[in-house]
C-alpha cells in the first residue's frame, strides 16, 4: 500500500523525519518496502501489509499505528470532516429501498441518495493523491470513492440512480443463468451461489469486487445511489477467484473491514462529493439515507493477565503500563472484572486480528519494544532416552545398509504415483496392484493414487538418470506399498517391502576392467548378499513369475523361504515395460517383502569350530541335457549328500564345439572333508565315484573326455 505523508499528517501531527518514521514502522511488524520524494515536502512510503492485519489498509489505519507509536492524539484535520449527522444539507426526493436477502453474507449495507450532481474532472489536490498511490483519477464522483477507500479503508459504489430499475437495491445471490457486464467492459457468467447487487430486475454489481457497466456513472448522470456495505470475506475472495476479478476492493473485502465504519465513509464520501461535484454552486442534494444492519456489532472482550504477559516475553510490565498500550491502540478498558489479576479490554470492531489473550501480548511486545525484551538462552534438561527401534525398523536398516555395502544408491520416493505407472506394468486382470487407493486431494494427477509397488518408481528414477546421460543406475528403496480393501475407498492393509534396479555397466569406468554390462546373475548376487545378510537360510529360487507379467519370460524367479512361502521376485524386465518409461536396457530389478523375510530370518547365528583337517577337491567334468537345470542337480545334491561332502561348487557352464548339440558341460568342484581325522585319497576317491555314477544316472547325462 502505497501512503503520502502529508496525507498521514492530516490525521497524526508527527514531525520526526521520514526514515525514522519508516524504520519505526519496521520495527512494530510493518514492512517498508520503498520510501520515495513526492515534490518539496513530501514522500510516498510503499508498506506491506500482512493479510492478518486489514486494518492498516488505509491511511487511518497506518495513522493508528504512528499515534500509538509516537504517544500522539490521533484527529482529523481540516479536509476530513467526518459528520455525525444525516449526510448533506438538504434532503433528496428519492429514497431507495434496500433488502438484504443473503444476510449471512452482507451484515450492513448502507446508501444514500444524491441529486443535482455534476460529473467531471476532479481538481489536481485530488488526483495528484490518487496517482501517488497507484489510482488513474476518472471523474469527480468515482475518485471521490477512491479517495475514501484509501483514506478509510472502506470501499464504495456509485451507481447511476435513473438506470437502476425500480429503483431498489437487493443483495441476493446469484441465479442460475444471470450474467453481468462489468466496469471493465467483460460480459461474465454468474454462478449460483456468488453475492450479487441487484436492483429489481438484474444485477447491477458483483458485491465487494465490481460494479456493472449498464449503472456506472456517466457524464450526463445527476443522480446517484452511493453504496457502502460490509461483506463476509470468503465468498468474496471465493468470487473474486472464480470470475479472475481482483480490484482494490475487493483486496480490502476478502481480508476483512470495519462493519462500524461503514457510515462514517459514506459520510465522508457525501461530503466529498458535495464539495467536488457542485462548481457552480448549486449545492447537491444528499438524503434518503438507507442503513440495514440486521445484527449490530457486539465488541470481543479479552482479557490480560500481568503475569501471563511476563511468562510469554520474559520481561516484567507494569500493569499500568500494559493498559496504556492497548488504549494507545484503540482497545477500551473494560472496568470491574471479578478477576483482580486480570484486565479485560473490549476490541475494537476494525482489529479483526485480536482473538485471544496471546494476540493482546503480541500487541503489548511490538509497541514495548522488541529491542528492549532481553534474550535470553532457555535452560533445558537433558534427559536421557534410548532412541525410537522396533524389530521392523532394525530389519529396514540392516537391508539398507547391506545393499550400500553392495554400492548400491538409495531412492527416497513419494507414496503416491500416477494410475498409469502400475498400467505400464502390463499385470493381469484381477491383481490387487492394479486396485491402488485413490487420494481424495491429490497434487496432480501424475500423483493421484498410493503406490501398490516400488517398481515403478525405481523405473522412473532409472528413465530420469538416463535422459540426463547417466546411463549406469543402481538403486534401490525401502518402503510401504498401500492395498485397497474391499469396500469402496477403504485401505486394507501396507506392507514395507525393498526393491532393486541395476542398469549398464558392471563396473564403473576404469583401466583395470573392460565395459561389460551387468547381467541377471549381477542382481542375483547382491539379493543373496541381502538375504544372507539378513540371516535367512534356506531359501531357494523357483523359475518363472507368473503373477508378474513386467519380467522376461524365461529370465525371471520366485524367491521363496524354507517352508515354501514367497519372498519376492526377481529377474530382467520386459523389453516391452522398459519401452513405455524409455529407459535402455537390459534392466534387472528385484522386489521382496521385508515382513516375509522377517518372518524367515533365524533366530540367531550359529558358530561352529574351523576345521582342523585339510580337506580334498574333487572337479567333475559333465555333459548333461539343455533341459536339465543346476538347481536341480543341487537340489539332488542336498537330498543325496554322499559321506565327508562338505561343499559344491559350479564353476563352468559351457556350451558349443566338442558338445554334442542339445546338451551343455557342467563343471562342479566337490570339496571332501572328515571333522575327526585326514582323508585318504582311496576314500574320497571311492565316495566320489559312486556320487558321480548317481548323479549321471538321475539325469541321464555323461563325463565329459
Amino acid at each position: 500500500m502505497r501512503i503520502l505523508t502529508s496525507w498521514l499528517k492530516e490525521f497524526v501531527p508527527f514531525d520526526c523525519g521520514v526514515e525514522r518514521l519508516g524504520r519505526d514502522l519496521t520495527l512494530t511488524g510493518l514492512e517498508i518496502e520503498s520510501i520515495e520524494p513526492f515534490g518539496p515536502d513530501d514522500f510516498v512510503i510503499d508498506i506491506s501489509i500482512t493479510p492478518n492485519r486489514p486494518d492498516c489498509l488505509s491511511v487511518l489505519g497506518i495513522a493508528r499505528e504512528i499515534s500509538a507509536i509516537y504517544g500522539l492524539p490521533l484527529i482529523f484535520g481540516p479536509s476530513v470532516c467526518l459528520t455525525d449527522g444525516a449526510p448533506g444539507a438538504l434532503e433528496t426526493s428519492v429514497s431507495v429501498p434496500v433488502t438484504i436477502e443473503a444476510v449471512d453474507r452482507c451484515a450492513r449495507y448502507a446508501a444514500c441518495v444524491l441529486e443535482d450532481v455534476r460529473i467531471g474532472p476532479s481538481p489536481d489536490w485530488l488526483k495528484r493523491r490518487l496517482e501517488a498511490c497507484g489510482i488513474r483519477p476518472v471523474n469527480n464522483v468515482v475518485d471521490a470513492t477512491n479517495y475514501v477507500l484509501l483514506e478509510l479503508g472502506q470501499p464504495l459504489h456509485a451507481f447511476d440512480l435513473d438506470r437502476l430499475r425500480g429503483p431498489a437495491i437487493v443483495v441476493r445471490s446469484a441465479r442460475a443463468g444471470e450474467a453481468i457486464k462489468t466496469l471493465d467492459g467483460k460480459d461474465r457468467p454468474l454462478s449460483a451461489g456468488m453475492l450479487v447487487i441487484a436492483d429489481e430486475e438484474r444485477p447491477v454489481a458483483v458485491a465487494g469486487i465490481m460494479g456493472g457497466a449498464e449503472t456506472e456513472v456517466r457524464p450526463e448522470t445527476s443522480r446517484i445511489l452511493l453504496e457502502s456495505a460490509w461483506f463476509e470475506p470468503s465468498q468474496v475472495r471465493r468470487t473474486a477467484k472464480a470470475l479472475k476479478i481482483y480490484t482494490e476492493a475487493s483486496y480490502r473485502f476478502e481480508r476483512g473491514t470495519d462493519i462500524e465504519g461503514v457510515m462514517t465513509a459514506l459520510k465522508r464520501a457525501v461530503d466529498l462529493i458535495s464539495d467536488l461535484a457542485s462548481p457552480s454552486g448549486s449545492p447537491v442534494k444528499a438524503g434518503g439515507v438507507r442503513d440495514v444492519y440486521p445484527r449490530p456489532f457486539e465488541a470481543r472482550v479479552i482479557r490480560i493477565r500481568p503475569e501471563r504477559v511476563k511468562r510469554l516475553l520474559g520481561v516484567e510490565i507494569e500493569a499500568e503500563h500494559i493498559a496504556a498500550i492497548l488504549e494507545s491502540l484503540g482497545l477500551a478498558r473494560i472496568d470491574g472484572m471479578k478477576d483482580v489479576s486480570a484486565m479485560g479490554f473490549s476490541v475494537p470492531s476494525y482489529r479483526l486480528d485480536l482473538i485471544e489473550e496471546t494476540d493482546l501480548i503480541e500487541e503489548v511486545a511490538r509497541l514495548y519494544g522488541y529491542d528492549n525484551i532481553e534474550a535470553e538462552v532457555p535452560c533445558a534438561g537433558i534427559i536421557a532416552c534410548s532412541p525410537a527401534t522396533s524389530p521392523e525398523k532394525d530389519l529396514i536398516d540392516k537391508a539398507k545398509e547391506i545393499l550400500v555395502s553392495q554400492g548400491m544408491c538409495e531412492a527416497i520416493s513419494y507414496s503416491f504415483i500416477s494410475p498409469g505407472d502400475i498400467e505400464r506394468l502390463g499385470l493381469e486382470g484381477g491383481d490387487p496392484r492394479l486396485r491402488p487407493v485413490r487420494l481424495q486431494n491429490p497434487i496432480s494427477e501424475d500423483l493421484s493414487v498410493m503406490r501398490t509397488s516400488l517398481i515403478p518408481s525405481l523405473l522412473g528414477a532409472a528413465a530420469r538418470n538416463q535422459a540426463r546421460r547417466n546411463m549406469d543406475v543402481k538403486l534401490f528403496e525401502a518402503g510401504a506399498v498401500f492395498y485397497h480393501g474391499t469396500g469402496q475407498d477403504v485401505l486394507s492393509r501396507q506392507e514395507q517391502r525393498v526393491a532393486a534396479v541395476w542398469v549398464g555397466a558392471r563396473h564403473c569406468p576404469s583401466w583395470a576392467w573392460g565395459r561389460e554390462r551387468a547381467d541377471v546373475f549381477d542382481l542375483k548376487g547382491i539379493m543373496e548378499e541381502l538375504l544372507r545378510g539378513l540371516m535367512i537360510n534356506g531359501w531357494s529360487l523357483i523359475l518363472g513369475t507368473p503373477g508378474d507379467p513386467f519380467y522376461l519370460a524365461g529370465a525371471s524367479a520366485r524367491v521363496v523361504d524354507s517352508n515354501g512361502g514367497l519372498l519376492g521376485t526377481f529377474g530382467e524386465i520386459s523389453p516391452k515395460v522398459l519401452a513405455a518409461w524409455d529407459i535402455d536396457g537390459p534392466l534387472f530389478a528385484f522386489d521382496l517383502s521385508l515382513e516375509a523375510m522377517g518372518r524367515a530370518t533365524s533366530p540367531g547365528v550359529r558358530f561352529k569350530p574351523l576345521p582342523r583337517f585339510p580337506s580334498m577337491e574333487r572337479d567333475v567334468a559333465l555333459v548333461m541335457p539343455d533341459h536339465v537345470v543346476l538347481k536341480d542337480i543341487l537340489e539332488f545334491v542336498q537330498g543325496n549328500r554322499p559321506m565327508f561332502l562338505e561343499d559344491i561348487e559350479v564353476f563352468d557352464v559351457y556350451t558349443g564345439s566338442p558338445i554334442p548339440k542339445g546338451s551343455k558341460g557342467i563343471g562342479l568342484r566337490l570339496r571332501y572333508r572328515a571333522e575327526d581325522r585326514t582323508l585318504s585319497e582311496e576314500e574320497v576317491s571311492r565316495v566320489n565315484g559312486g556320487f558321480v555314477e548317481a548323479l549321471l544316472k538321475r539325469f541321464g547325462g555323461a563325463l565329459r573326455g
